[in-house]
């Protein structure tokens, strides 16, 4: 899930419950996996963002890391 900031840049959100409004995208949770999702814009094309945009992982990086203990 992604929201958009005050300055226009979007934070891409985890939603494990899949309750968030809007559209979503299935990442795995290894690091590596996330990663590469961003390398390869996946993420972007997923959620339908418009190009160019600065996508900030951290929460999803955070939270996937939080999750492998």
């Amino acid at each position: 899930m992604a929201r958009r900031d005050e300055a226009g840049s979007w934070t891409v959100v985890p939603d494990e419950r899949r309750r968030l409004p809007g559209r979503g995208a299935y990442v795995h949770r290894h690091t590596g996996c996330v990663e590469s999702a961003v390398a390869r814009r996946a993420v972007v094309r997923a959620l339908r963002l418009t190009a160019p945009v600065a996508v900030d992982l951290a929460e999803v990086l955070r939270h996937s890391t939080e999750q492998r203990g």
